[in-house]
């Protein structure tokens, strides 16, 4: 890998590390989006670290290759980001669902086995150079090699299940999206592209994964700046009768408060409404207030309220469809023409301007 190759690496993963950190920096109650930020900063983070150490420190010298097949430690930071990123198509398809303790559920198996490879490490434990799977079969009986088969295994097996049982399981109020569609598309590309670097010595997979995983990152992190839930979005069918067809995902009693107390007062029409006047109203913390919406199948706050205001439009078209785009905007509390725009497109697939006209007919 020469010097310029590293460079224009080195400037690619900053420019994941910025955009990671501007989507932390977006104010939100929306945690997934949060948390993508986190994830997409450290991802970038972490091929800085490489990029840095192989221009300063290894500066190419083939003592620092990687010439072993299933590697622990490569196998670990993997497993550990890997089951993190799997879980967003549930957490976007399930608003509110993965609380601390559940999370805490799914994250177990990548917790233990992480700890027993890096306890292994870390005391000396005996590792066994194998170069080729060839090499395996004959060397099972060693407990290294056991235990690195072990690890294999569930680093492929966890994210895999994680990222694909939402979608086979999706009875949520939300329907699944483009990019959600090709989110799972870049975890089987990284899924694939690891299972190969991990049992073959290739610099071409190698440096394969690291481009797909920023190429990854910085995309993402882009929608995330432009969504509130890029993977997701709420459907327009009828609540109760969703409630009666799954039970399960009955709101809390907090959000048909909510709800009936905008819809009757019509307080989201301000501009500045925030979640904290909300919460102010109820006598709630914004946290509880957060979560009421988002059991009612929203990302957040301001998905909720965009969704009432667009909602809202079409009321005001409804009973008079001669007024100008521009008033019924402003009365429905967007004060951004290209925001209102782009969510009313988004969410019927036609402008306001071609709605109206429909209206009319």
């Amino acid at each position: 890998m020469n010097f310029y190759h590293l460079i224009i690496e080195l400037i690619i993963d900053m420019i994941a590390v910025g955009m990671g950190i501007a989507v932390i920096l977006r104010p939100t109650d929306n945690l997934p989006r949060l948390y993508w930020g986190i994830i997409a900063a450290s991802i970038g983070l972490v091929f800085v670290w490489e990029n840095v150490g192989w221009l300063f420190i290894r500066n190419g010298n083939p003592e620092y290759e990687y010439k072993d097949i299933l590697n622990i430690e490569k196998m670990l930071e993997w497993y550990t980001l890997a089951s993190l990123v799997s879980l967003f198509p549930l957490a976007s398809l399930r608003p509110g669902y993965l609380n601390r303790f559940r999370l805490l559920m799914y994250l177990l198996p990548p917790i233990i086995i992480t700890t027993v490879g890096l306890s292994y490490l870390f005391f000396n434990g005996n590792i066994t150079y194998i170069e080729s799977v060839d090499q395996i079969l004959p060397n099972i009986g060693n407990l290294d090699i056991k235990l690195r088969l072990i690890i294999f295994a569930y680093s492929v097996i966890t994210p895999l299940f994680y990222f694909i049982f939402p979608l086979i399981n999706n009875k949520t109020f939300r329907k699944i999206t483009r990019p959600m569609y090709l989110f799972i598309g870049f975890m089987f590309l990284l899924l694939g592209i690891y299972i190969l670097f991990t049992l073959y010595i290739n610099d071409i997979f190698f440096n394969g994964f690291g481009i797909a995983s920023i190429l990854f990152s910085i995309l993402f992190s882009a929608l995330y700046l432009h969504y509130e839930n890029p993977l997701s979005s709420y459907t327009d069918t009828d609540t109760q009768q969703t409630i009666e067809k799954l039970p399960s995902l009955t709101p809390v009693p907090l959000y048909f408060e909510i709800d009936r107390y905008l819809k009757n007062t019509h307080a989201y029409t301000d501009p500045a409404y925030t979640v904290s006047l909300l919460a102010t109203h109820f006598g709630e913390k914004e946290s509880v207030i957060s979560m009421a919406i988002k059991s009612g199948g929203y990302t957040g706050f301001r998905e909720y309220i965009n969704f009432l205001r667009l909602e809202y439009f079409r009321e005001q078209v409804a009973m008079d469809p001669e007024k100008s785009i521009k008033e019924y905007m402003f009365n429905g509390g967007f004060n951004s023409r290209s925001t209102f725009y782009r969510l009313f497109s988004e969410r019927y697939g036609m402008t306001p301007t071609q709605y109206i006209e429909n209206q009319k007919d």
